[in-house]
Parts: C-alpha cells; structure tokens; sequence
C-alpha cells in the first residue's frame, strides 16, 4: 500500500495568523458591543426606576384629589341640605307665623307717656281748665 498525502491540507501558519487577528477583532467589537449594552440597560434602569417612582408618586397625588373631591361633594351635598331644610323652615315659619312690619307695630294701640305705667290702658292727660 502506498501512502499518500490526503487531500486536505493542514492551514498555513500565516493563514492561522489571520483567523486569530480576525477572531481577536471580533471579540473585541464583541466586547464593546456587550459595554454598550450593559451601559444601556443602566441607564434604562435608572430611566425604569425614575418612571416607578413619578408614577408612585402620582399615585399618591390621584388619590389625595380625589379625596378632596370627595369631601367637596360631601360639603356641597351638606350645603345643599341645609338649604333645602332653611328654605323649607322659611316657608313653614312663613306661613304660621307672619312677622308685623316695623311700621305697623307701632301705628296700633295706646299712646304711652314716658314713666307711664305698662299694665295702664292709657294715660290720662290733666287738662287746664279742669282746675
């Protein structure tokens, strides 16, 4: 049997060279890739946490106005009803009991003298020439 070299060949050590310059160069723009990448996710991380907070603390803000609205409603309800009821009580009170005009209280009845006494009907005025 004859030996004969086989068809494939061994890659030459400049060609081995090469590949290993190549691969050298792929890791490294690898490498930089990966930095950059990892530099992104920082900083969407920070960006991720920033939101969290602003949207915790607008939480915080929705639920403190819609309390004061709350209570709004609450004092424009209560309002409401202590109008309903003055004005109810205005007609009733209205109605059962009118109040005399400042004028016509005194227009009527006796004609008083100052020091007079208030259970005399009225008071007698001494005439001149009854003497």
């Amino acid at each position: 049997m004859i030996r004969t070299r086989g068809r494939h060949r061994r890659p030459s050590l400049a060609q081995l060279e090469q590949a290993s310059h190549k691969d050298a160069a792929t890791i490294a723009a690898q490498a930089d890739l990966v930095a950059d990448l990892r530099t992104q996710l920082g900083a969407a991380l920070r960006e991720a946490a920033t939101a969290e907070e602003r949207a915790r603390v607008a939480v915080g803000e929705l639920a403190q106005l819609e309390q004061a609205v709350e209570t709004q409603a609450e004092r424009i309800a209560d309002l409401e009803h202590r109008l309903a009821v003055g004005v109810r009580a205005a007609h009733v009170i209205a109605d059962t009991q009118p109040c005399p005009t400042l004028d016509g209280r005194f227009e009527h009845g006796a004609v008083r003298r100052l020091g007079a006494s208030p259970l005399a009907d009225t008071v007698e005025i001494p005439r001149p020439d009854a003497a």
